[in-house]
């Protein structure tokens, strides 16, 4: 029995830990973004394959578990403090930015890739829906995204993260939601760039 109440223990404060990069957010404040277009991203902004390769070279890096942004989801009305890298300690805190050689900050315009528990973090991701906004803070911009597709994949499955020409922002995390245990897929968001506005 004692072991039982100290695992209790033990995830409950897991639990928590985890819960606290989770903010809500009103409406209200996300429309003041969604009205001003001044930065309206065209096919012409896109950067092209040569500047991809540059941009790999001198790619800004953090220290892994660092905060570098926040992801706000309208539909949902949460905010989400994020942090660079994926491992089991970094999802702790809250939601991870992947790192890899296929993905990139939203400043490089290319393939951003955000996990989260589905079970602190991203409760109620399955109530986005296609079209709804997403937006992300980074380096001092605000980076609107449009939701395009959302499916499930197997949790071995790589092919989520690949390389991407357009600028896109895919949020992951496990599946099925109210699953016990380790989960034995992925549920993936994938949003396309439509607007950076200055903060």
């Amino acid at each position: 029995m004692c072991v039982g109440i100290v695992m209790a223990g033990y995830y409950g404060y897991e639990w928590w830990q985890g819960t606290q990069g989770v903010e809500q957010v009103s409406a209200e404040e996300t429309k003041q973004w969604q009205s001003t277009k001044e930065a309206e991203v065209t096919k012409e902004e896109t950067v092209n394959t040569q500047e991809v390769l540059m941009s790999d070279q001198i790619k800004t890096s953090f220290d892994t578990g660092q905060e570098v942004g926040r992801l706000v989801i309208p539909t949902i009305e949460k905010g989400f403090t994020t942090y660079w890298g994926t491992d089991e300690d970094t999802l702790s805190q809250g939601v991870g930015m992947y790192v890899s050689q296929f993905t990139t900050t939203p400043d490089q315009r290319r393939h951003t890739v955000l996990s989260g528990h589905r079970d602190t973090v991203f409760t109620g991701l399955q109530d986005v829906r296609k079209g709804d906004a997403v937006f992300l803070e980074y380096e001092g911009k605000c980076y609107e995204y449009a939701v395009v597709s959302m499916k499930v994949v197997d949790a071995d499955d790589r092919t989520v993260i690949v390389d991407k020409k357009e600028a896109t922002l895919t949020l992951t995390t496990c599946y099925p939601f109210d699953f016990i245990g380790s989960a034995p897929e992925r549920y993936v968001i994938q949003s396309e760039l439509v607007n950076v506005l200055d903060m």
